[in-house]
């Protein structure tokens, strides 16, 4: 087969072929023919490549070991976790990281006030319309200060030890 036909049948472009001989992925012949050296690619190594490159491919998230991690194999001092387990890391990471980055800013956006408070931005645009939550419009988005989210939150529930945990993310 010929670069264009191999590419084809592999369904990517030459380029990639190329790409392939030189990383020794397939090997390469070059023939003369009377445009100068002609690449041609083995039919057999190119099925069992493309059989090779269809091939499902399963990599594990490997982590560190950590007291939270609950492990089914450990090597050498990494864990595996389970798939749904490594989005509930993600997300945790991903909320302490937006949680830390809120905690220097004077205003919040209704979308970071919904992730620091556990409150929907449906609920908060409707304590704003009602005057209930002071805010002001910037832009096209509201603009919210923690100490007015945290007068709101105390108004609406009082000082119960469940508000006391959904409020730990506006004290300072």
């Amino acid at each position: 087969m010929d670069k264009k036909q191999a590419a084809e049948f592999l369904g990517v472009s030459t380029r990639t072929i190329e790409n392939y001989a030189k990383e020794g992925k397939i090997s390469v012949a070059y023939i003369s023919g009377k445009n100068g050296k002609q690449a041609q690619y083995n039919e057999g190594e190119l099925k069992a490549f493309k059989e090779e490159l269809e091939m499902p491919v399963h990599r594990s998230f490997v982590a560190s070991s950590s007291s939270e991690i609950t492990s089914a194999e450990v090597f050498g001092g990494l864990t595996t976790v389970p798939k749904d387990r490594v989005v509930e890391l993600l997300e945790a990471i991903s909320g302490a990281q937006r949680l830390a980055l809120l905690w220097n800013k004077l205003v919040w956006s209704l979308e970071e006030a919904a992730i620091a408070t556990g409150y929907s931005r449906f609920h908060l645009r409707q304590a704003i319309a009602l005057g209930d939550l002071p805010a002001k419009k910037v832009g096209k988005g509201w603009k919210v200060r923690p100490q007015d989210l945290r007068d709101y939150t105390r108004r609406l529930f009082g000082d119960t030890a469940q508000n006391r945990s959904r409020m730990a993310g506006l004290e300072n």
